[in-house]
């Protein structure tokens, strides 16, 4: 008897051993050594090739005539085939690799801003861009010098009036605004919109006038998202302007009879309307997230806050669109210095500006409207001149919740405090929608905490198939803290899912903060003979990794990137995941970046 304790015991360990075997060989991982040339530069891209190899590749410092780069060959099993180098003319470079955004290593643009002033006249300004190339980074680093300004006058000298609606189209240097003609009639006020378009000398005219039936506010004001919008940004090849108008009571007399009449809008760069879509909204109050097209179709999602008997301004009291076409960023640089010389580039550096810019940005906006109560999702479908909508009440997100294996119970959402993290398209036309919870931190580093996620699966239609739920509990993880005001946790996390090649199963990929980067620079002053030491804290991502059953619609744990967490390997700051047929690999380096890790796994 005790022979047979022991024969079994060693047939478990046994078993034990060629399980954890197993496991290891699904995630395939090689690292190699990085050219100090690469080093010094970024990477560009990695490139698929026919034959399910493919190609890493770097841009190397270059001068403003020829662009180097150094060209790292992959077979399928992440092994080094060879490297080519290559030299090739600024706009070769551009025809090759649609994705190489280099327009020399210093540049000036004229643009120009539009914005609501503190009595909601819009007000346009000249806003001048010096940009630095980051041979680093791959990217430019901004200084904005906000100039001259005018408030445009109708034909009478009436100021416009102006509470969101706005497109800066860069590529083109003009603006689009939608304004409200203060010389209209009081009682089409919010009934009659101009379409207006300036280039960045400021010169101003009117495109066209917008009429509504009613009064009408705008609820939904951006660029239209498509499955290019990750590699090819918006400055350079910008999309159609996307405008949603919904029924206001601002104007009692001319209120609309049911406030769930909204409006669509279509409108090209260059400020033609090319669709234009009268539709009963699916609830009021309604926090659209964004405007998606794919497959010659128009997505419109978000949440629904509910309290049908009120006008959307009731419900959203402070406005659900930006009085500003200033991201946060170039806000910040407008407001931080009035004068004095730049200490040198950076993504928030100094700026020349006159009386501070007062506009609400939409990252503004959206802070507060992250922190309201929302009880359904909504999604809203346009083909062929049509919307289709449908309702998911969170009781049903609740209904429908799963989780991993170790996980006592599903994660339970309450429609209060979170983000949306992403949204992908499978091949089926279902959606799978990505949100995280957060709570307010008690640290004045950061304010909030973010917490758990949750992957919703709709079909192409928006009914919920299955709410996929899972704990991120990263103060758990090691070498997260680095005696930093910084904390993993108060970094969100972005979540995407992949199909396998039958289409059975969700790879499940959560791209999280595995450690806090520390940076010290000292700055010594000539004048008064003192240091200054500047510390920046900056989070550096990892992979964990799960997967979907999509018959039996169950979760699997999920596993962490790497066999050890103390490896010192972090994923590159942009292209670190490549989808092929079979496979996902993921792409990290070391902080120095002298060293690459490629890590594959298989799509189950």
């Amino acid at each position: 008897m005790k022979h047979l304790l022991w024969l079994t015991a060693f047939i478990f360990l046994i078993f034990s051993n060629l399980s954890s075997v197993f496991s290891q060989k699904m995630m395939l991982e090689k690292d190699y050594e990085i050219s100090r040339k690469a080093k010094k530069g970024y990477l560009g891209n990695v490139e698929e090739k026919d034959n399910g190899n493919f190609d890493m590749i770097f841009i190397l410092p270059s001068s403003q005539k020829k662009i180097k780069s150094e060209i790292y060959h992959f077979d399928k099993d992440a092994t080094l085939l060879n490297i080519d180098r290559d030299e090739l003319e600024i706009e070769r470079a551009r025809k090759k690799w649609r994705w190489f955004n280099y327009k020399g290593d210093f540049f000036l643009a004229n643009n120009i801003s539009a914005s609501a002033n503190f009595s909601a006249d819009l007000v346009f300004r000249k806003k001048r861009i010096s940009a630095k190339y980051n041979w680093w980074t791959g990217q430019y680093e901004r200084r904005v010098k906000m100039l001259e300004k005018v408030k445009p006058k109708n034909e009478d000298g009436k100021k416009y009036k102006f509470f969101g609606g706005v497109y800066e189209v860069e590529r083109d240097s003009t603006i689009l605004v939608m304004a409200i003609n203060a010389g209209d009639p009081k009682e089409e006020l919010y009934a009659s919109y101009d379409l207006l378009i300036s280039d960045n000398e400021l010169n101003i005219k009117v495109l066209e006038k917008v009429q509504f039936d009613n009064s009408m506010t705008c609820v939904f004001s951006q660029p239209l998202m498509d499955d290019l919008s990750e590699s090819l940004e918006n400055d350079d090849f910008p999309r159609d302007w996307i405008l949603i108008y919904a029924p206001t009571n601002v104007i009692k007399k001319n209120a609309a009879p049911d406030p769930h009449m909204f409006e669509y809008l279509r409108i090209t760069p260059e400020g033609k309307i090319k669709e234009r879509v009268k539709f009963n909204a699916p609830t009021v109050g309604w926090r659209i997230i964004d405007a998606y097209e794919k497959d010659n179709a128009v997505l419109i999602y978000g949440m629904g806050s509910g309290k049908e008997s009120k006008f959307v301004n009731q419900i959203f009291k402070t406005g659900c669109v930006a009085t500003t076409s200033n991201n946060a960023e170039d806000q910040a640089m407008a407001n931080a210095s009035k004068g004095g010389a730049f200490g040198g580039f950076s993504k928030m550096g100094a700026t020349f500006s006159g009386k501070d810019e007062v506009g609400i940005t939409q990252e503004k906006v959206d802070e507060g409207l992250d922190l309201l109560t929302y009880n359904s999702f909504v999604f809203c479908v346009l083909r062929d001149g049509v919307i289709g909508s449908k309702i998911t009440e969170i009781d049903e997100v609740n209904e429908k919740a799963t989780c991993p294996p170790d996980m006592k119970k599903p994660l339970k959402f309450d429609g209060k405090m979170f983000t949306v993290s992403n949204v992908d398209f499978l091949s089926d036309k279902t959606i799978a929608l990505s949100i995280q919870d957060f709570k307010k931190s008690k640290s004045d580093y950061r304010p909030y905490i973010y917490k758990g996620m949750y992957l919703l699966h709709f079909t192409p239609k928006g009914e919920l198939i299955t709410n996929y739920t899972v704990e991120i509990e990263q103060k758990s993880k090691k070498g997260f803290f680095n005696n930093s005001p910084l904390t993993s946790d108060m970094i969100p996390t972005s979540s995407s899912v992949y199909e396998s090649a039958d289409k059975t199963k969700l790879n499940w990929i959560l791209h999280i903060v595995k450690a806090i980067d520390k940076e010290s620079s000292s700055d010594w002053s000539y004048f008064g003979g003192s240091t200054t030491v500047t510390t920046t804290y900056s989070p550096l991502f990892s992979i964990q990794y799960g997967s979907i059953d999509m018959k039996t619609k169950k979760a699997s744990d999920f596993k962490t990137l790497g066999e050890d967490e103390k490896r010192k390997y972090f994923l590159f700051p942009s292209n670190n995941v490549l989808s092929t047929t079979d496979y996902l690999y993921f792409f990290s380096e070391t902080t120095r970046g002298d060293r690459l890790l490629i890590s594959r796994l298989p799509k189950e």
